[in-house]
């Protein structure tokens, strides 16, 4: 029985440090988690502002069939969309939209716009 007191204590020392670790990978998992969800987040008011944007530029391109280059930008709550429109040919339109989010994250994408058939000839984001 005399070699029996020391046994408990590393024990206990081992059941603690084996639930530590499992704690630290808990809180890994939390942590990872939630930057994934940012991310996600972010992603989204990129694509809703840049989406806002061409809405927005695509009704500037038929409005202002003159007066080109046309510059342009729009403060939103999530953000801001700065828009450039400069013509590459008769009917058709080059419309830059610049979507960057309250916390600064930046997107672009560009739009060559066909003003008399009313379509989108390509998109190209970068």
């Amino acid at each position: 029985m005399n070699n029996e007191r020391g046994a408990v204590y590393p024990l206990v020392l081992t059941l603690c440090f084996l639930i530590l670790i499992f704690f630290g990978y808990l809180t890994e998992i939390v942590l990872s988690q939630r930057q994934f969800v940012y991310m996600q987040e972010e992603q989204l008011k990129q694509i809703r502002l840049v989406q806002q944007g061409m809405e927005r530029g695509i009704i500037l391109a038929k409005d202002h069939r003159e007066v080109f280059p046309l510059e342009y930008q729009l403060k939103l709550n999530e953000g801001m969309i700065h828009i450039k429109i400069n013509p590459t040919g008769e009917d058709e339109r080059q419309i830059t939209v610049e979507a960057v989010t309250d916390k600064q994250h930046t997107k672009k994408a560009e739009v060559y716009y066909n003003v008399s058939q009313n379509s989108v000839e390509k998109w190209v984001e970068g």
